[in-house]
């Protein structure tokens, strides 16, 4: 899977710092960022050539204090100050450090690990933030010299000072932690070169000129917000809207008008903003909100699913979105962004998995008509020289269209490796396939298949659910539960598997909507989360929990951490309001009673089977659904089969509880035998 490269504005420059400055002088007053509050009215502006004026000071202040190639970490909010101090860094070779804000009285182990782990001599951040950056540095034990915390106060000045910093390809310009869904992240050496190579494959997908006007609320110290949003106009010579990421979750509205005020062509998202937006907007302005602007809605940083993107079309179509907009994306930090994106004017398109063939085979099969199946998202193709192979993680062999397997890259933004960590950087940025040792590849610990060139993401290698030796992925569980019920919070649900007594057990973890935390039906949502993933993955859940709002632990771009959530349930941390386990004990049946059975006595008997078996109360087991809907998998169903045969003494067969007839049904089957 390798794409021919397309001529580029980054050919005649060694680095993206290089290219940056090239354009403020080419368009020195041209408005190049403008900041936004959470009323949608603006409170900053700079120009191309304001921004260099500002990045350059910044770039002599950090060579005062500290020395190319140290660390400098920026703790600054989103904003035109955090683009000023990242700049500075990247002209000075003070190797950047973008990370969150501490918070007060908060214990920050994440803020912590950033700074144990790429020992800043310096920290930049704005005077509003001082004294709580200064006091959480005085209260805390950290294994690193930070030599002085620096300010940020904008200049108005467009006067160049002299810039006679030496800087190559291959310097580091930043250090990115990854989005912590392990305990301890790492820092990617991201170099000029990789954020020259990766704004070029932005560029090209999305068809990006300096007509690009964005407009953004990704926050800025992750790859998606930054390179995709923040930098692209540097780029290209356009501009970019900012809003603070609070502020969408506060309002997605606010994001909306702002599309149409500026009259933006580019914005970009995770899947789950699409469902908030759908969610939080029901009655959408089409004179304040108009979306026609629009030539790219990209969408990354987590699963795509189609019936995100299906309803964000119908629910905003008056708004005169189109689903052509949409254009889903794919790429990890490791990569600097992006890896495959499809091209610009071309509708999302999808593959719909045939689910047996998936689970057994490790092949992607189309799914003919009634046939259980998953629908995916294509990613797109390569870019710019890509080169994106599927290999079997296990034995390094290439694969074949279609085939499952692990995501390998290779190409000119993937990054150095992982800060001070060389035998993870060894492992994951230098893999080579088991046939001609080519490469190196970076193993993305991403599963997926590609087919007619495109890509298509399944799951991730670590996350795997594998139950009675067929595999599932957890996004494709979690993307049924948190939909089944109106109590449950959208795309806050976090599916993982846990030995118990040697057996591999499925766990759910599932917010509840703050407004429903007084009012709703614990029994009423168990079943239907039960039914919801049985009937459609023919799989049985063994423990529910429902959580408190906000309380399922997420990455800042909002990725679930499906470890931590696991970590939090086995050490029994999570905020539980309720919670259900499967009965694993077997059912014992009272057949004493001699009396001929009738259809009433055999539907009553399976009811009484279920509720004990599940549990569930038998008064909220209708008849007329479907056995397997209870949530029973093939196991289960044998032990009912099994029962019922020897209670009865009839011959029902497995099959017929698993073909998804009603508890009625079987009854007056098994009725029908006794009589014979």
């Amino acid at each position: 899977m390798i794409t021919e490269s397309v001529e580029a504005p980054s050919l005649n420059f060694n680095t993206y710092i290089d290219l940056f400055i090239s354009n403020a002088k080419s368009n020195p007053n041209k408005t190049v960022y403008i900041q936004l509050d959470e009323s949608g009215n603006e409170v900053g502006k700079i120009s191309f050539g304001n921004l260099l004026s500002n990045a350059i000071i910044v770039s002599q202040k950090l060579l005062n204090h500290t020395t190319k190639s140290e660390r400098c970490l920026i703790c600054i909010p989103a904003g035109l100050e955090f683009i000023i101090a990242f700049l500075g860094c990247l002209i000075s070779g003070v190797i950047a450090v973008p990370t969150i804000l501490p918070k007060r009285n908060k214990e920050n182990r994440r803020f912590w690990s950033i700074i144990n782990d790429s020992k800043p001599s310096m920290i930049i951040t704005v005077e509003d933030h001082f004294d709580l950056i200064d006091k959480q540095l005085n209260s805390a034990n950290i294994n690193c010299s930070i030599n002085s915390i620096q300010t940020i106060i904008i200049s108005e000045t467009d006067n160049l000072t002299s810039d006679n910093h030496s800087r190559l390809g291959d310097d580091i310009a930043f250090l990115q932690y990854t989005s912590g869904s392990i305990k301890t992240p790492n820092g990617i050496k991201v170099s000029q070169q990789n954020l020259l190579h990766n704004s070029e494959i932005v560029r090209q997908s999305f068809n990006h000129t300096k007509d690009l006007v964005c407009v953004s609320w990704l926050p800025p110290f992750h790859d998606m917000g930054l390179i995709g949003c923040i930098l692209q106009p540097l780029y290209v010579g356009g501009s970019c809207v900012i809003l603070k990421p609070r502020d969408f979750i506060r309002n997605p509205q606010i994001w909306f008008e702002a599309i149409n005020k500026y009259k933006a062509t580019t914005v970009g998202c995770p899947n789950f903003a699409l469902d908030y937006c759908v969610e939080k907007i029901s009655e959408p302005n089409p004179s304040s909100m108009n979306l026609s602007s629009l030539k790219v809605l990209f969408c990354g940083s987590e699963p795509v699913r189609e019936n995100s993107l299906k309803s964000f079309s119908e629910s905003f179509e008056c708004l005169d979105f189109k689903p052509n907009m949409f254009l889903p994306c794919y790429g990890l930090a490791e990569a600097t962004l992006m890896v495959t994106g499809i091209p610009q004017k071309e509708d999302p398109h999808f593959f719909n998995a045939n689910l047996l063939s998936l689970e057994e085979n490790k092949i992607a099969t189309e799914a003919k008509e009634n046939e259980k199946s998953i629908s995916y998202t294509s990613c797109g193709i390569t870019w710019n020289n890509t080169d994106v192979i599927i290999v079997d993680p296990k034995t390094r062999i290439n694969l074949q269209e279609n085939e499952i397997g692990e995501i390998w890259v290779k190409n000119d933004s993937i990054c150095i490796g992982y800060w001070k960590n060389a035998n993870e950087t060894d492992y994951t940025f230098n893999a080579l396939t088991l046939k001609n040792n080519e490469g190196p590849y970076l193993r993305t610990g991403d599963l997926g298949f590609i087919h007619i060139k495109n890509l298509f993401i399944t799951g991730r290698l670590k996350d795997l659910i594998i139950i009675r030796g067929s595999n599932y992925y957890p996004n494709d569980i979690e993307n049924i539960v948190d939909k089944c019920h109106p109590a449950l919070q959208l795309n806050s649900c976090a599916a993982f598997t846990n030995n118990i007594n040697d057996n591999s057990k499925l766990i759910v973890v599932q917010e509840i909507k703050r407004v429903f935390i007084r009012n709703h039906n614990d029994n009423e949502i168990f079943q239907k989360i039960i039914s919801d993933v049985s009937e459609d993955l023919e799989i049985s859940i063994d423990v529910i929990i429902l959580i408190d709002p906000m309380s399922l632990p997420k990455t800042s771009s909002g990725k679930i951490k499906r470890l931590e959530a696991k970590q939090l349930y086995l050490d029994n941390n999570l905020k539980v309001i309720s919670s259900w386990v499967k009965n694993e004990s077997k059912t014992i049946s009272n057949s004493s009673d001699t009396e001929q059975p009738s259809s009433d006595k055999i539907t009553k008997w399976i009811i009484n089977w279920l509720s004990n078996k599940l549990p569930l109360d038998p008064d909220q087991i209708d008849p007329n659904q479907s056995v397997m809907s209870f949530g029973l998998d093939s196991i289960g169903a044998v032990e009912l089969e099994t029962e019922i045969n020897n209670t009865f003494n009839i011959n029902l067969f497995v099959g017929d509880f698993i073909e998804n007839n009603s508890i009625k049904f079987l009854a007056e089957e098994g009725y029908k035998q006794t009589k014979l």
